[in-house]
């Protein structure tokens, strides 16, 4: 795929028209929604990361969200910060709920399981280190049994092409699951993950991304292809916060992932997401 980019579409005005929300998300693979979540609940969320940056070391006393910078992602405990994000406290608030519900049309269950992510920017390492994003991929390999989840991913801080975020292969769902492979560039608890091969792709499935700001909300299709974006952002140089989680209908099977946490998932890597995403040879519950 070409690293050019085309903005995701506004799909905020939709959400009082049900019948033209779900046909943008069945035609495109995701939804865009500008200011949906309450931003005073985002910014909790990110006044904890940092609240958990500074007590495990990687930030100093003081230090506020517009002055964040930490040496890596790499360095920090990951497991560890999962003690001081209360991430189920945004995703299960009544306000974000309702947003929910009416983006599926019907009661929900939010994922046990969330990603929190916390980036600085590589601009100014001689030899920056990119293998802790993800490639390109599918979250539908990944989870399961049942497909009818969808991911959902918030920026905690003010995001742009420089400091990166998620781009999306716009439409790519259509094509169904595909071949994952696992490739040395991008790592996971020491091992090689898995991600799709750039041949997979077509120029019928083109690249988007767009600056997001905190309480904006990306949501889309189990096998909407997407991958990480670096932060190589200058002058100045800022961090990228963000979490991510799956929602599904509550009526749906709940499996591993949907049921456990991620700090138990990724001390067991026999199970779940984390035995797909290193190459472990188990079934995904």
């Amino acid at each position: 795929m070409t690293e050019t980019f085309s903005d995701y579409v506004d799909c905020t005005p939709l959400l009082d028209d049900r019948e033209a929300l779900h046909r943008f998300y069945d035609e495109h693979g995701y939804l865009y929604l500008r200011g949906a979540l309450d931003r005073d609940l985002v910014r909790t969320a990110a006044e904890q990361m940092l609240a958990g940056l500074i007590a495990l070391g990687h930030a100093a006393p003081g230090t506020t969200l517009d002055t964040l910078a930490i040496e890596s992602f790499e360095a920090v405990d990951e497991v560890a910060m999962h003690d001081y994000v209360k991430y189920d406290d945004l995703w299960n608030h009544p306000s974000a709920v309702a947003l929910w519900e009416k983006v599926f049309g019907e009661p929900v269950f939010v994922f046990k399981s969330t990603t929190i992510r916390y980036y600085p920017s590589a601009a100014g390492s001689a030899e920056p280190d990119f293998s802790h994003l993800t490639p390109v991929h599918q979250d539908g390999f990944y989870i399961g049994p049942n497909k009818d989840f969808r991911t959902v991913w918030v920026p905690l801080l003010p995001t742009t092409l420089g400091t990166g975020g998620v781009t999306l292969a716009r439409g790519s769902h259509k094509q169904g699951p595909r071949e994952h492979v696992v490739t040395e560039d991008f790592r996971r608890f020491g091992h090689p993950v898995r991600g799709i091969p750039a041949e997979e792709f077509s120029p019928e499935e083109p690249l988007l991304f767009s600056p997001m700001e905190p309480g904006d909300v990306l949501l889309f299709h189990a096998f909407l292809c997407h991958k990480s974006l670096p932060n190589v952002s200058v002058n100045p140089a800022g961090m990228r916060m963000s979490m991510d989680t799956r929602i599904q209908p509550a009526s749906s099977h709940r499996g591993f992932n949907a049921l456990t946490p991620w700090p138990e998932s990724a001390k067991d890597a026999t199970k779940g997401i984390m035995s797909k995403i290193t190459g472990t040879p188990t079934t995904v519950e």
